[in-house]
């Protein structure tokens, strides 16, 4: 093996394509028919070299190659497919009384963690919640907060934006729904994921954000419904206690959460949204 840092190639597998290089070409170089390594130590543990290599000449030592399961031979999702399981996809406010598994749970978790990230710095962390008790008080907390801030809001004499004008019914239904013993906020899903990083990392929202879309398409893939819900996220930032038995570390928020539960109702159509806004240059 070659180049004995934490990188190294074999010289009996490698025929020098040149593939490491051209996916990496701040570590690799291709000279006189021989790759070079240099610089491994700014390595980002992306793993694009192991992937792309087609005689698997290449290891490291913070990469398992184990993980690195080769594609199926004939698999292809077409761009119709594609297109029309995005376009599918529906929010979902209704289901069932059924708890969803612990392993459907960790599969929709395992598929988050692949998410690109900024710089691959795969920062973000993940909760769970499956109790139905804790699901309660958190959906109380926050219904209580939006009755609270629609009364300051509608007090005389206040003058509000457009913008804020629009989500009066929402704060006033939230806190409705609640005193009439309906949960608005999380809709009786059965689970939670929460999906949270450091607060001053530039790419934490983004990470964050890309990992919860890994997360509701797969569920979408296995019959799961799923709503990512914004009212609990707005709440905690401006009342932190909604959410002090979470044990979010200091250092990190959260930045996105989902409803996860099997949906009561079958969409049998997809539906229409406004026409993209959209500048060429």
């Amino acid at each position: 093996m070659e180049n004995m840092g934490k990188i190294g190639i074999d010289p009996e597998k490698c025929i020098a394509c040149g593939d490491c290089s051209v996916i990496c070409p701040s570590i690799f170089f291709l000279e006189e028919g021989k790759i070079r390594i240099e610089d491994e130590e700014h390595c980002t543990l992306c793993g694009h070299c192991l992937a792309v290599c087609p005689t698997e000449a290449i290891d490291h030592a913070d990469l398992d190659k184990k993980e690195f399961v080769g594609l199926p031979p004939n698999f292809n999702l077409s761009p119709e497919q594609a297109f029309t399981f995005l376009r599918s996809r529906r929010s979902c406010r209704a289901y069932t009384g059924k708890e969803v598994s612990r392993e459907m749970l960790e599969q929709l978790i395992d598929i988050g963690r692949y998410a690109p990230t900024g710089h691959n710095s795969q920062n973000f962390a993940f909760l769970v919640v499956q109790s139905r008790e804790r699901i309660r008080e958190l959906a109380k907390r926050t219904a209580i907060f939006y009755g609270n801030l629609y009364q300051m809001l509608s007090a005389p004499g206040v003058q509000l934006p457009p913008w804020l004008q629009t989500h009066m019914r929402g704060f006033r239904l939230n806190w409705e729904y609640y005193q009439q013993g309906k949960d608005r906020i999380f809709r009786d899903a059965p689970a939670l994921i929460f999906v949270h990083a450091p607060s001053e990392n530039i790419s934490s929202a983004q990470n964050c954000h890309l990992a919860m879309a890994h997360i509701i398409l797969q569920a979408a893939a296995m019959g799961l419904g799923t709503c990512i819900v914004g009212y609990i996220l707005s709440a905690a930032e401006r009342d932190p206690s909604i959410i002090r038995d979470l044990e979010i570390p200091k250092e990190n928020k959260i930045f996105t959460c989902c409803t996860v539960g099997h949906p009561a109702l079958k969409f049998r159509r997809m539906v229409q949204r406004k026409p993209p806004v959209v500048r060429w240059l």
